[in-house]
């Protein structure tokens, strides 16, 4: 029996609805932790919950030098953002110090602050955060939920103010977590007058300079960037987007703008007005608040006056949705998701397309041609290496059509020899890598992950600052490898483990 949409919804909390309790548990999570999409044998849950018994009662600086005088506290995964030059890093925060943080955060009295704080945010009346962390219901992952709110609430929430608003203009702020300055997430719970007083920067009652003074020491004494990778890094982003809201607010009431709406996700705003004087003057008083706060618009990314309903979708899905989606021959269907992908790289819509793909190859009995299959896939990956999940669990089906085990052999060498000239590829590594398991599994790869997969002993995150011996062994690495699931992997990628919804359709 199918689950309603809303009731899922119902079933759903926002981390900002929970105790300090039950927010611990819920940002102690291995998928709290990690939101990188990693194969099923990776879990963190015996790293946290070990550490979390380690600290429990306890202050990480008893057990520890000074983390922010090393390098490489955080491990930092790089994925290739546009098959070129572009990267990120998608960072696995230091355990210890992730667990440290969550402690202080989640304290009766921390908790309290923030909760309150976040009232003053959320009852701005023309302002509608819809990126603070869900918890989702049982047998469905926090990520669907979180996908749902986006879904419901800025795509469909959008629509919906076509009845009251003319226009729309869209805003991204350029590189939000990189470019955030950690003093700032002080001034965004306590207030910016009140928390740069030499006495208040060194309070170390105050939960905004406890969070501060964590991120610096993840991050070798830096103030500028939170680490990207967790929903914990996820809320504190929102700390200070709630504030630079609180700020905005504050200036287009002295300006005396009161007709419009803005929702927001994370640093993405879509602005609705009637006039599109009042959308500019809002972008202009945007950019002077964010100006202040060390962040700035993406003008790549920043429109100027639309109409509501076209600009409700992204322009990807609006050209998916015109397009001809599929095909009866299977080959044909890849081409068109391939040419799609060409257009929009990356591209959630690609995702979309990707994963229907999947769904329709593993009901196929007789499957033509094959190697040109994962040739196809293998070039959508390339280009799109956002998508490589759903590809490589296209292409281990495919494989696994291939007569003989040399000719698996031989296509995975040369998938892994293409994917190779691409640089910054360990997300990419981590997928390849469990495809190719089951027929080639001492294939040589650079990631780490990879290499721990494959029995290696190796480092993962710099412990030298580490002075405990117990909180050592509970930071070691080789327990994020479950081998049990390791030694049991099917050489076919199962649905389950690369699809985020049940059954959803958006």
């Amino acid at each position: 029996m199918k689950t309603s949409k809303l009731a899922y919804q119902q079933s759903e909390r926002s981390l900002l609805q929970m105790t300090a309790a039950q927010a611990r548990a819920f940002l102690l999570k291995p998928e709290s932790y990690c939101g990188i999409d990693l194969s099923i044998y990776f879990t963190f849950a015996r790293v946290l919950s070990g550490i979390s018994k380690e600290l429990s009662g306890k202050a990480l600086a008893t057990m520890s030098s000074k983390p922010r005088e090393h390098e490489g506290v955080n491990y930092a995964m790089l994925s290739n953002k546009d098959g070129r030059h572009a990267w990120r890093p998608l960072q696995l925060i230091h355990p210890a110090l992730y667990v440290s943080l969550v402690h202080k955060l989640t304290e009766t009295n921390h908790w309290k602050v923030i909760r309150e704080r976040f009232k003053e945010f959320q009852h701005l009346a023309s302002f509608k955060c819809l990126s603070i962390p869900l918890e989702a219901a049982p047998q469905r992952k926090d990520k669907a939920a979180q996908i749902l709110n986006w879904w419901q609430g800025i795509e469909q929430g959008s629509i919906e103010l076509a009845l009251e608003y003319n226009y729309a203009f869209h805003a991204d702020i350029t590189d939000c977590y990189a470019a955030i300055y950690t003093h700032s997430i002080a001034w965004a719970v306590h207030g910016k007058a009140e928390t740069k007083t030499k006495v208040a920067r060194n309070d170390n009652s105050l939960i905004g300079n406890l969070i501060d003074w964590h991120i610096q020491d993840m991050r070798h004494g830096q103030t500028n960037g939170i680490p990207q990778g967790s929903v914990l890094m996820d809320f504190i982003s929102e700390l200070v987007l709630g504030y630079t809201d609180l700020e905005l607010s504050d200036r287009l009431n002295a300006a005396e703008i009161t007709e419009y709406r803005i929702l927001r996700y994370r640093d993405d705003y879509r602005i609705f007005v009637n006039s599109p004087q009042i959308g500019e003057a809002i972008l202009k008083a945007l950019t002077e608040t964010l100006i202040e706060l060390g962040l700035k618009l993406n003008t790549s990314k920043t429109t100027g006056a639309q109409l509501v309903v076209s600009n409700a979708l992204k322009q990807d899905k609006r050209a998916w949705l015109r397009s001809r989606q599929g095909d009866p021959n299977l080959q044909k269907h890849l081409l068109v998701i391939h040419a799609h992908g060409q257009d929009f790289p990356n591209a959630g819509s690609l995702i979309v397309a990707l994963t229907h793909f999947h769904e329709r190859l593993n009901q196929i009995k007789r499957i033509d041609n094959p190697l040109v299959l994962v040739s196809i896939a293998t070039d959508i990956a390339y280009n799109s290496p956002k998508v490589f999940p759903v590809c490589a669990a296209i292409i281990s089906k495919l494989l696994s059509v291939l007569a003989t085990k040399p000719e698996r052999v031989d296509a995975i060498r040369k998938i892994h020899a293409k994917l190779s000239q691409l640089p910054n590829t360990g997300h990419m590594e981590v997928w390849l890598q469990r495809i190719s398991h089951s027929f080639v599994p001492d294939l040589d790869y650079k990631e780490t992950l990879c290499r721990l997969a494959k029995g290696d002993s190796i480092a993962l995150w710099n412990n030298d600052w580490i002075t405990s011996s117990k909180l050592k062994t509970a930071l070691d690495p080789s327990k994020i490898v479950n081998k049990a699931k390791l030694r049991s992997l099917k050489p076919v990628v199962r649905p389950k483990e690369i699809k985020v919804f049940a059954s959803e359709r958006y």
